[in-house]
């Protein structure tokens, strides 16, 4: 057990002691390390103005991520490069060079997040897993906000990065091996138990004797509530160095660990689910997709949590542990009251287990913009039809009530039904008065209850044609 923070940033070892292993990792950059080229605008993980590389001990994979969201302790063992360390000596990055042939290069807040995001873009093509063209381009600055002129000359920079010299970043910044990365962390400072496991004994144990303690993993919503003075550390569980990340897949169903990152579901249910892998590439920026956990948007509980209906309607079921033992729980009764759970108070959310199906499955999200926004309603249908008759179908509606709801009363109504427009005509009408939606920013409880008739008409639709 040690008490201290071991990371590499730009191909440099550091020990970070006590409270700095506590700041946000980007608050470190720039007052501790004077690596000021990572900026902080919204400390909210939107803008992109603090995107940074990082990879995992033993990968060579190196990721964007928001380092506003994200704590020093999180990153213990992993390897960081910021846009200072992109040039090598006086030779520019070929990104760097990109943006500044191309006009790409804008004000000093946004440009070097968005160098950042291309770096990544780049270090993937020079490895032969990405393209470079308009549309990977724009997918890599998603989460990117240009406050100046617009994205014009940035795209053209992007399209055109020279990548003949690139030298891979892992070969550039090989981590160095140090056996204190496998160690677990504690550290106990300014009023604050920080507790960093490294398995699973250590973490049920440290769990049943602090019931208060709260969980990080990727951090994008409790990094956001520190910043913004919503939520004070106190005792807190990182399971950055747990083992976790597990994906996996049988005949039957797919096994997603406590600690996959929402982009590596979405590139595992491309076979199996492909609605609900489309789905998550519109739910967050690839910052916010590289750090946070599919099991962290369902413990947060949120009941416009995009990836809850999905999984109540495939009835997927949460394995959940403590020193106890094992239990599985179907997702369908794991939420009772807004942010109340079915989770005793010495447990942890394991993996999450998803069933396979060949039911026809629609996903919607309806919200202000396409990509990165929060719903205003979401809705998913699976169904089956034999002979024109509806043998099996869920339902589910977020944004509607306290929790994401199962429509229970629909579905008995239709099961067993005929598939017809009439049938769906009257669910759709009917469920105007089975939700109790609320009036905020994003809309209004009328207009939510009237997407939801809508919802409930496409669904109809798409399905109709999906199934002639």
């Amino acid at each position: 057990m040690k008490n201290e923070i071991n990371l590499q940033i730009n191909g440099k070892s550091y020990t970070v002691k006590s409270a700095n292993s506590l700041l946000p990792l980007a608050d470190f950059l720039r007052y501790e390390k004077g690596l000021t080229g990572t900026k902080v605008v919204c400390a909210e993980g939107d803008c992109g103005a603090c995107t940074l590389l990082v990879a995992d001990a033993g990968s060579d994979d190196f990721k964007s991520v928001n380092s506003c969201i994200g704590f020093v302790y999180q990153y213990d063992g992993k390897n960081i490069v910021t846009v200072e360390g992109l040039k090598d000596d006086e030779t520019l990055h070929p990104v760097q060079d990109a943006m500044a042939k191309h006009h790409g290069a804008q004000c000093g807040y946004c440009t070097p997040g968005i160098v950042c995001s291309l770096a990544q873009l780049c270090d993937q093509k020079v490895k032969g897993k990405k393209e470079l063209n308009e549309k990977s381009v724009k997918n890599a600055l998603t989460g990117n906000l240009c406050r100046c002129t617009g994205y014009g000359p940035i795209i053209e920079a992007g399209k055109n990065i020279d990548t003949k010299n690139a030298i891979e970043l892992s070969k550039r910044y090989p981590l160095e091996k140090n056996d204190k990365f496998n160690e677990s962390i504690l550290i106990e400072d300014s009023g604050v138990k920080l507790f960093v496991p490294t398995n699973l004994k250590e973490l049920l144990e440290f769990k049943d004797k602090n019931t208060d303690a709260k969980f990080i993993i990727g951090g994008t919503d409790l990094g956001v509530l520190s910043n913004k003075f919503k939520w004070k550390m106190q005792t807190v569980i990182s399971l950055s160095k747990m083992n976790f990340k597990k994906i996996n897949i049988s005949d039957d169903a797919i096994e997603i660990g406590a600690s996959v990152t929402l982009h590596e579901v979405e590139r595992a249910l491309e076979n199996d689910y492909p609605e609900f892998s489309r789905l998550l590439h519109v739910f967050a920026s690839p910052q916010i997709k590289n750090s946070g956990t599919l099991v962290g948007n369902l413990a947060n509980g949120s009941p416009i949590g995009d990836t809850i209906p999905f999984l109540k309607v495939v009835h997927a079921k949460l394995e959940l542990e403590s020193v106890n033992g094992k239990r599985q729980i179907d997702i369908n009764d794991f939420y009772l009251d807004y942010k109340k759970m079915d989770i005793k108070d010495n447990e942890i959310i394991t993996k999450v287990i998803i069933p396979k199906s060949s039911d026809v499955l629609k996903l919607y999200k309806v919200s202000a913009r396409k990509d990165l926004d929060i719903s205003a309603v979401t809705f998913a249908g699976k169904v089956s039809i034999k002979e024109n008759k509806i043998d099996n179908i869920a339902l589910a509606f977020g944004g509607v009530g306290p929790i994401v709801l199962r429509m229970d009363e629909l579905e008995s109504d239709l099961k067993g039904s005929e598939f017809s427009k009439e049938n769906f005509q009257k669910a759709a009408t009917k469920v105007i008065g089975l939700v109790s939606p609320f009036t905020d920013v994003r809309g209004s409880d009328e207009f939510r209850k009237r997407l939801c008739h809508n919802l409930m008409m496409k669904f109809y639709n798409e399905v109709s044609d999906e199934c002639r």
